[in-house]
């Protein structure tokens, strides 16, 4: 790409977000439009994807080659984007689709950082688990078990099924609804049913001492 452009050969200058109107407009120009209109991109949701994708790989130098590599995959389909959805959501899915394909082909190989463990938005919304809230402790110090207890059994669960671990939070996280989640693992209805079935027993196997911690000896549900 070249250094520079002429901002009259822009549809959306630096710090107006691109639309994907324009967007489509660039692709059917080709040349320098569309080299701008991914620079665009790149400013506009580059934090909010390297956040998503290193949550789940736990790991700069791999969540920022898959942010790279997303945005070549947006230039070489350009051209299918149709406009039936806002940008984000559809570079999103693609950028999930590779950090599927990684924790596939590499078993999780990349280092867990400790700095960047799972947050607690997961641990709040862990109803995605259950058929109930879990209790909230009054105590600071009974909050911090908790959490650094979910952290542990969390690490365990992503080490051992990583790509069950993704999907969990990216219904609890993220909001996907089950379709969407189909759509990114390439299953039918039923499979995907039975898949986050699958997942939700393992993640209660390796989440079952928080649960034992968190319900206070009752049964988890």
């Amino acid at each position: 790409m070249n250094a520079t452009f002429d901002c009259t050969l822009l549809y959306a200058c630096p710090g107006v977000p691109l639309d994907k109107n324009e967007f489509m407009r660039a692709c059917r120009e080709g040349g320098a439009s569309i080299e701008q209109a991914l620079r665009q991109l790149d400013r506009q949701f580059f934090a909010t994807l390297y956040a998503r994708a290193h949550r789940t790989l736990r790991n700069a130098d791999a969540a920022r080659d898959l942010v790279q590599e997303t945005f070549i995959k947006v230039w070489q389909r350009c051209s299918t984007f149709q406009g039936s959805s806002e940008l984000l959501p559809w570079i999103d899915a693609i950028l999930r689709h590779a950090v599927l394909d990684r924790l596939r082909r590499t078993g999780r190989e990349v280092p867990f950082d400790e700095a960047g463990a799972m947050n607690t938005q997961v641990s709040n919304r862990i109803v995605e688990l259950s058929q109930r809230d879990v209790p909230t402790p009054d105590d600071d110090a009974r909050r911090e078990q908790l959490a650094d207890c979910f952290r542990r059994c969390w690490i365990r669960f992503e080490t051992a099924a990583p790509e069950h671990a993704a999907v969990i939070s990216w219904i609890a996280n993220d909001g996907l609804s089950h379709d969407e989640v189909g759509a990114l693992l390439e299953r039918s209805p039923g499979a995907t049913r039975e898949f986050i079935s699958q997942c939700r027993k393992r993640a209660r196997v390796y989440l079952a001492e928080w649960y034992e911690l968190a319900f206070g000896g009752k049964d988890s549900p």
